[in-house]
């Protein structure tokens, strides 16, 4: 029997909380073209479950560490 999974659409605000960053720099993300959305409307945006996880499992988000010890 084959599985067929739904993939759940996320609010920006649920993306950011997903990838554990603001909702700025995920709409950032977007622009940039590093993260794929849907646009619904004038300034909605959906991101594919699938999609934002793949970017928190392909890269880290976020500024690096300086690399001095605290």
């Amino acid at each position: 029997m084959i599985e067929v999974q739904q993939d759940r659409l996320l609010t920006t605000k649920e993306a950011a909380d997903l990838l554990g960053v603001t909702y700025r720099y995920v709409c950032q993300l977007i622009r940039d073209g590093k993260l794929n959305a849907t646009r619904v409307g004038n300034r909605v945006y959906l991101v594919r479950e699938s999609e934002a996880k793949k970017f928190v499992d392909g890269s880290k988000v976020g500024r690096p560490r300086s690399g001095r010890a605290s």
